[in-house]
């Protein structure tokens, strides 16, 4: 019965760093694959990525382009507006208990995308290229595009 357990505990301790390695999101692309777009908690799920990526991308480029920066944030917080928007007629949320939820949301995302980014950042010195990130920024930025 112990080696079971010890085997066991191997096994964790070696499949552990793996998990610890992984990316917080999956990317967009792979959440929207074979999901219903016209689903309102599809929409809802969306349009809370998509302005926690934009209000990350705000945060990167604040320093170098403060003018793009203000555009993000506004972006972002126009995304969540309408994710709040949905949740209050889809899912007949109140609008107090739609906003702190949508911005929980955005928090924990955005926490997300930052450990992701610091990440692909250690990888090739870039926050953006080369991760699910910039595949994320590409669909939201298709999102905004039809506004």
């Amino acid at each position: 019965m112990k080696k079971i357990e010890l085997v066991i505990i191997t096994i964790f301790i070696l499949i552990l760093p793996n998990f610890a390695k992984a990316d917080q999101n999956i990317s967009l692309k792979k959440y929207l694959d074979g999901k219903d777009l016209e689903k309102g908690l599809t929409q809802i799920y969306l349009l809370k990525r998509c302005s926690s990526v934009y209000a990350y991308a705000s945060g990167i480029v604040l320093k170098s382009d403060a003018v793009s920066s203000k555009t993000f944030i506004e972006i972002s917080n126009n995304l969540l507006f309408k994710s709040i928007e949905l949740m209050v007629i889809e899912e007949n949320k109140k609008l107090e208990d739609a906003q702190k939820e949508a911005e929980d949301n955005r928090k924990k995302l955005f926490s997300n995308y930052i450990a992701d980014g610091k990440k692909n950042w250690e990888k090739n010195k870039s926050h953006f290229k080369g991760s699910y990130i910039s595949e994320d920024m590409a669909i939201c930025s298709r999102l905004i595009e039809d506004d």
